[in-house]
């Protein structure tokens, strides 16, 4: 047994003024530490500090259970992308640094990064900060973060809304922020690219004072770059301080903000499916193309919060938490956006929209922790009451554009602003009880939770002076089984629900019912003894009821009586087969089926859903003459997937490689990655309305300094 931390040597200490606007949240477990007979387990805790900036392989995870629990132990399926992965990957945004996660498609919309759209087991999943809802309620202004600012990203398969709430049965991606830490550290880095990329960061933490009773750190980012579309460009960024206060060993607060401007958010630029997916007469719709209207586009965004996490322990047996977030963000869209390809001429039509959109958001947890026994058995009894209001306002006017020529654009032709026609503002409060009790006697874990939410939404059409408001009540649950075997074998049953909301109504006027998710999941988990890795095999039917479909007898009006099913097997490997050696391996196989639907597409596949995903990562530090030299790669298999809801067209597989070499000297490291190495044209995906073509080759030199 023994506790595993790499360590930087101490160098340098960088005390920084904490002072912004914005924050992240809060880790849900104490900061414990659990080890394993003969084999170090790291628990979610210290896993996000210093071990997840140097391993690929983590063993702990708190989003599933919101408690120190070992992956290995729990009986669901999580995958963790630690901020080492990111490093080597290079990501430089959410989508990115999943891509080598199993059962996850994450870049759907290939240079399109103006939101993070994640699908897991073929539903898309909603996206936390340290354990806090990030609120989908907002479209413009939905807020993104710079994964250099996170310690690590926690993916949680399957329903989830027992702890957390509304949530689509797909699962959660839960993003953890970076927090200051004892040992004084941090990292410069620069880099640059193909497209004008051009990145900068900083990151640096420490204590504050003689005694250790005050941490600090900060992190920032600055990216801008062109893509591989004309006329379009990201450009970001942030700032995110922190500041830890821990008078003793069983309190602690950490207050945690962040700050972001994006003054180029991204672009749309779906193109029709004849040209890209299906053959067009007059020819190829190039990746290079841009269907909107330089000088007149723009999508300007800007994020900042503020929160803590606190906790205290009263005693050996007692925990309170409590994670507490303010968020806000701005959006202003000014867009021509390309739709529908003409016939006759190798022209696409094109519309306009002005969007102006504003969201704040206030999120709490609180949390009480357990400890106790009752003969034999051990329980970890967890209580939550969690709260979240959400208000939105939006302004939107749309119009039109001309038609362009994709072989030949003329943007010479002026674009009107379209007025602004439509005021609206929405609000959303939940409020959540949770109850879950974990059960372990002698190698048997149970799982017991349940939970209870009350959901209340108003919107009104300012303009109009319309008002509807309707209530929502749900009651969700979990129950899994899993018996740890002393070689680390770990077989396991669950079953899981969730809710989300609807903002629609039928013909009657009558509100929908809450869309509901449902999953049955076998596995197996192997936490070899003696070796730094974990294997997991699960097997899911999950399954989404209440789900909106046509209404046969009102014309453009819906009713609640579709039902779709994800059927899928997951294979995960991560193993550091030497401390030079590490390997990522996972496979997917998705079946998805409308079972349900008062239209054409019942007994049909689901559009954008790849049957079959492989994905391999292997990298290797050499010594000896080589000594400093890293060499890594990876394979990314995509398989078929239907383009539209008939099934009549699918989208062809594709398999690209990455590679990277680093080189490091000391402190100082220079590495050189490429993403889709070969270059190779490929589309993302495509519905009915269209394709979207993937990222193409992306290469990035970085050069850092660490102490």
């Amino acid at each position: 047994m023994g506790k595993f931390f790499r360590e930087k040597p101490l160098k340098v200490l960088v005390y920084t003024i904490i002072a912004g606007y914005s924050g992240q949240a809060f880790t849900a477990d104490g900061g414990q530490h659990t080890t394993k007979e003969e084999t170090l387990v790291v628990s979610a805790a210290a896993s996000q500090d210093q071990d997840d900036e140097s391993t690929l392989v983590a063993h702990g995870a708190a989003s599933a259970t919101k408690s120190n629990q070992p992956i290995s132990r729990t009986s669901q399926s999580i995958s963790v992308v630690t901020q080492a992965e990111i490093d080597a990957q290079a990501a430089k945004n959410v989508p990115q640094a999943l891509r080598y996660v199993s059962g996850v498609n994450s870049e759907s919309a290939g240079p399109d990064t103006r939101f993070d759209t994640i699908i897991v087991r073929g539903f898309e999943a909603d996206e936390y900060l340290d354990g806090l809802r990030l609120p989908r309620e907002a479209w413009w202004s939905r807020p993104a973060w710079d994964p250099f600012l996170l310690s690590r990203i926690e993916v949680v398969k399957g329903p989830s809304s027992v702890l957390y709430g509304q949530a689509n049965p797909g699962g959660i991606v839960n993003l953890v922020s970076k927090t200051p830490q004892a040992t004084p550290s941090g990292e410069v880095y620069v880099s640059a690219g193909n497209e004008n990329q051009f990145g900068a960061g900083v990151d640096a933490t420490g204590p504050l004072n003689d005694n250790g009773t005050l941490l600090g750190r900060v992190a920032g980012t600055f990216f801008d770059t062109e893509t591989q579309v004309d006329h379009t460009r990201y450009q970001h960024y942030d700032i995110a301080p922190s500041l830890t206060w821990q008078p003793d060993a069983h309190t602690s607060l950490t207050i945690i903000s962040q700050l972001r401007k994006d003054p180029d958010s991204g672009f749309y630029n779906q193109m029709p499916l004849s040209g890209t997916l299906t053959p067009n007469p007059y020819g190829h719709i190039s990746t290079r193309f841009y269907g909107g209207q330089p000088g007149f586009d723009k999508y300007e965004r800007q994020q900042g919060s503020i929160g803590y996490q606190f906790r205290h322990d009263f005693n050996d047996t007692v925990t309170f938490r409590q994670n507490l977030r303010y968020l806000s963000s701005t959006g202003d869209y000014l867009m021509v956006y390309p739709w529908g390809v003409h016939a006759d001429a190798p022209l696409i039509d094109r519309y306009s929209m002005n969007l102006k959109e504003s969201m704040t958001n206030f999120a709490v947890d609180n949390q009480a922790e357990f400890h106790f026994d009752t003969g034999r058995v051990k329980h970890t009894l967890l209580t939550g009451i969690d709260r979240m209001h959400t208000s939105v306002r939006s302004q939107s006017g749309y119009g039109d554009a001309s038609p362009i020529n994709f072989l030949n654009p003329d943007y010479s032709v002026p674009v009107a602003i379209p007025p602004l026609d439509s005021s609206t503002h929405n609000t959303l409060d939940q409020t959540g009880l949770y109850l879950q009790d974990q059960l372990e006697l002698g190698s048997w874990i149970l799982n017991l939770a349940g939970r209870y939410d009350a959901a209340k939404t108003k919107s009104i059409d300012l303009l109009n002076d319309a008002r509807t408001e309707r209530n929502d009540y749900a009651t969700t649950g979990r129950a899994g089984l899993l018996y740890h075997f002393d070689n680390g074998l770990a077989p396991y049953i669950s079953y899981s629900t969730s809710f989300v909301p609807s903002s629609s109504n039928d013909f009657y006027g009558h509100a929908f019912k809450p869309t509901e998710g449902k999953q049955t999941e076998v596995g197996l988990k192997y936490d070899p003894v003696g070796l730094d890795a974990l294997f997991t095999l699960a097997l899911y039917d999950l399954r989404e009821t209440n789900v909106a479909t046509a209404d046969p007898d009102h014309p453009n009006f819906s009713v609640q009586t579709g039902e779709v099913r994800s059927r899928g097997v997951e294979l995960d490997g991560r193993i550091n087969i030497t401390p030079a050696w590490s390997v990522l391996a996972s496979y997917n196989l998705t079946d998805p089926k409308v079972l349900s639907a008062n239209d054409d597409t019942q007994g049909k596949r689901p559009v954008g859903i790849a049957r079959n995903t492989a994905k391999l990562w292997s990298q290797y530090a050499f010594d000896g003459a080589l000594d400093g030299v890293t060499l890594g790669g990876g394979v990314r298999y995509v398989g078929t997937s239907y383009a539209t809801t008939d099934n009549g067209l699918k989208v062809p597989a594709a398999t690209v490689y990455d590679a990277r070499v680093g080189y490091q000297w000391r402190q100082w490291q220079l590495a050189l990655n490429a993403a889709n190495l070969g270059n190779k044209t490929y589309l993302a995906s495509c519905s009915n309305n269209g394709c979207e073509y993937a990222l193409k080759r992306q290469y990035i030199a970085t050069l850092s300094y660490k102490w």
